[in-house]
């Protein structure tokens, strides 16, 4: 055999061993980048989603069902997005106005607690920075659970019990958090990708509780 097609065969098969990898290291992707332009382009989704603030949490729900499919090799087209995000707007309605009350009334008494006019501030400020990291956490917690059909009052109970139950995770989530306020402070434009990164964050951490201990592999 020419000695040119043997270096080029030899390549070749270099170069699917290298896709193979490439494409087992992100499961249902091929390659790393692949991956970030999916987080990216599902915090499009989720912007779009989320345009009428009530619909922010079942946009979220939809953005990590949809990065959970595109990891697992799954279908994880648009129409399948849109089916979880009207699954997830049943019976959320109340939980959504609530959980936006409550974040504006936490937003409120900090605001107040850094004008130093309101008596017992630091207290206020403490119990308030509280509310507003369990509730948030809490509700990426219960995002990553929903199935259709679930009932959100009881999601949002068992995601506040799961803070406890993987305090690890939770700093993870509420760091992901952190991380996109600040980046929208910086640059108001990138509030178009955050709802990617914190469901591709919420993603990140129910990966990391189901992956096998090592000694189980």
């Amino acid at each position: 055999m020419d000695p040119a097609s043997k270096d080029a065969r030899r390549e070749t098969s270099k170069d699917v061993r290298r896709r193979k990898k490439s494409a087992d290291s992100v499961p249902g992707s091929f390659g790393k980048f692949a991956l970030f332009s999916e987080v990216l382009l599902t915090g499009v989704y989720v912007m779009v989603l989320s345009l009428a603030v009530v619909t922010a949490l079942p946009a979220v729900t939809a953005g990590v069902g949809h990065l959970r499919r595109h990891l697992r090799g799954e279908r994880d087209g648009v129409a399948e997005l849109w089916e979880d995000f009207k699954a997830a707007c049943s019976g959320v309605w109340v939980v959504a106005v609530g959980s936006i009350v409550a974040f504006c009334l936490v937003g409120l008494n900090l605001w107040a607690v850094s004008t130093e006019a309101l008596p017992g501030g630091a207290v206020v400020g403490v119990v308030s920075a509280g509310l507003g990291v369990t509730l948030s956490v809490g509700l990426l917690r219960a995002a990553s659970v929903w199935t259709p059909g679930d009932r959100w009052f009881s999601l949002v109970r068992r995601g506040v019990r799961e803070i406890g139950a993987d305090p690890a995770g939770s700093a993870m989530l509420f760091a992901a958090v952190v991380m996109c306020v600040v980046l929208v402070w910086m640059l108001k434009p990138l509030v178009m990708i955050v709802g990617g990164l914190v469901a591709f964050a919420v993603v990140g951490v129910e990966f990391r509780t189901a992956r096998p201990a090592r000694g189980e592999r």
